[in-house]
């Protein structure tokens, strides 16, 4: 493994990160402190060394760092490590933070735009994983983008390249970049938050609030976040927001995929928690807007990472110009994928092996969300249920290998059986937080009888469900009406959605972030396909966590 510290400068706050690489990039340490910009660098530099200083301090078993990496907004020049007046950065005028960071250190240091570092991450970490062309979008407080083409992140003559906030969609329009009508100002946090301000305005004039805005006082605490929330509770103005920059989106990014013609668009943030809302206006801008093969031949995703991503990036800058080697993810996506569960499964049922890329993508993205510490919830119908019920067995205790507790768990269940004698720490195993939704019969009686059947497993989505978890909807056909209303409640509730399906066009193909289609002509035969396949998925994840 390759010690790396990875520091990340923003206008609100500043990340030092101690991690290291070697099957993909794992944080082991972390300091955040306000960056206080009105400061000017000097301040900031030396709460930066401090902060080195400290991680190392308290981490001496990893061993000196081999390199340093520094994320900040632009504008840059990488190559001569000079950070040149970003927007939310004032007074940092040509600033020589490679040479500073590298003459206090010792140590080689490297510079590079955030939104390119993040683009770096989802490429070989996350969701862009497998492409050689691909788009990533920030989508924060603002619309930056990283590219990778051909295989290559595009730095552009002046470390430029990327820049798609400045775009003009409109000839008039909300404000981005200093630009009105910008790509930036329909589609960030800013520019959604500020579109909501304008509506909550016109509300209150007019003596009928929104809900995420009752009251004059509270204008200037708008933010996006707040919009996705009310449209999540069933407020028509806020889902109607979301709706236009949805539909800006879609105009955007017909534009990219024209010109850049990827294989993959990847959008983080807002996007990530709002993509329920925002996609169907996007969908329909996009084909409206972009040339077909070049639409056809591009998918829109959330990106994977979620809230790990500063860190992730920073450290990205490090190994990328150190030129290390990250085979696979840990921390965002998974570390060493586990393929000799799936040559095995080849082997014995070689009319499964077409679903091979699906139990893939399945697993990437499940071991994601375990690595952010979130859970599994799993629904479907008749025998979708039992095979439901048995994920969830396999998940929840030993299923191939061993799974001893950690020590640290184990004493502590030891020390709380002190209290009245017992000791049950020997008989209990590691799990993997998986949730069946068709174990609730009361529940799903009651609301079935006084609601509605069809939305039964959404209404579990809803108060089980947390941005960053993943729902395993399983239907042979795709169409099982209740379980796709539980995955759109899921993609609203900012959940990342894996379909096990039979093959053909479905409506969860739609929804899902991977999907596994086992072959058959009948629900009996596709179930048949489908056991051994979830079977491989849940030894792979389970190699994982609990492997040697």
């Amino acid at each position: 493994m390759d010690g790396l510290i990875g520091v990340d400068i923003g206008g609100t706050k500043c990340a030092v990160v101690l991690g290291e690489a070697g099957e993909g990039l794992r944080v082991l340490d972390r300091i955040y402190f306000p960056t206080d910009s009105s400061r000017g660098p000097g301040p900031v530099l030396e709460r930066i060394f401090a902060a080195i200083e400290e991680l190392l301090a308290r981490n001496k078993g990893i061993g000196r760092p081999s390199a340093v990496g520094v994320s900040c907004g632009g504008p840059l020049d990488s190559a001569a490590g000079l950070i040149l007046s970003p927007p939310n950065l004032p007074g940092w005028d040509s600033f020589p933070i490679v040479r500073l960071l590298g003459e206090r250190l010792s140590l080689p240091v490297f510079l590079m735009n955030d939104a390119n570092a993040s683009a770096l991450v989802e490429w070989r970490l996350g969701a862009g994983r497998g492409a050689s062309d691909l788009v990533f979008l920030t989508m924060g407080t603002g619309l930056g983008a990283g590219i990778i083409s051909g295989g290559r992140l595009l730095l552009g003559a002046r470390d430029l390249a990327g820049e798609v906030g400045h775009l003009r969609l409109a000839a008039d329009g909300p404000s981005g970049y200093g630009k009105a009508g910008s790509f930036e100002g329909f589609c960030s946090g800013g520019g959604i938050a500020r579109a909501a301000r304008e509506r909550a305005r016109e509300l209150l004039a007019a003596g009928a609030p929104a809900a995420f805005c009752r009251a004059e006082a509270e204008l200037e605490g708008i933010d996006a976040r707040a919009v996705v929330e009310a449209a999540r509770g069933g407020d028509r103005e806020a889902a109607g927001i979301l709706a236009e920059a949805g539909r800006a989106l879609g105009a955007g990014l017909a534009i990219l995929m024209d010109i850049l013609n990827p294989e993959r668009i990847v959008i983080g943030s807002v996007f990530a928690r709002a993509e329920g809302f925002l996609r169907p206006s996007m969908e329909a801008a996009i084909e409206a807007e972009a040339l077909p093969l070049a639409r056809e031949s591009c998918r829109v995703v959330a990106a994977q990472t979620g809230e790990s991503i500063g860190d992730l990036a920073a450290l990205m800058v490090a190994a990328h110009g150190a030129g290390l080697s990250l085979d696979a993810g840990s921390g965002a996506a998974p570390s060493g994928l586990p393929s000799r569960h799936l040559d095995e499964l080849a082997a014995r049922r070689p009319e499964l092996a077409a679903a091979r890329g699906g139990v893939e993508a399945a697993y990437r993205t499940i071991a994601a969300a375990y690595e952010r510490g979130g859970k599994l919830l799993v629904c479907g119908n008749g025998g979708s249920a039992a095979d439901s019920d048995h994920v969830v067995g396999e998940l929840m205790k030993g299923f191939l290998l061993k799974r001893p507790l950690r020590p640290a768990l184990a004493a502590a269940i030891r020390g709380a059986g002190a209290i009245v004698g017992l000791d049950p720490s020997a008989l209990l195993q590691g799990a993997l937080p998986a949730i069946s939704l068709t174990g609730q019969g009361p529940l799903a009686t009651a609301f079935a009888n006084d609601v509605a059947a069809e939305t039964v497993f959404a209404q579990q989505v809803l108060g089980l469900g947390s941005p960053g978890d993943v729902l395993l909807a399983i239907s042979t056909s795709g169409n099982s009406r209740n379980v796709v209303n539980a995955a759109i409640a899921a993609i609203a509730s900012g959940l990342k959605v894996v379909a096990l399906t039979g093959k053909g066009d479905c409506l969860l193909d739609r929804l899902a972030e991977a999907r596994i289609e086992a072959p058959g002509g009948s629900t009996a035969e596709i179930q048949e396909g489908q056991l051994p396949l979830y079977h491989a998925l849940c030894a792979m994840l389970e190699e994982r966590f609990f492997g040697s």
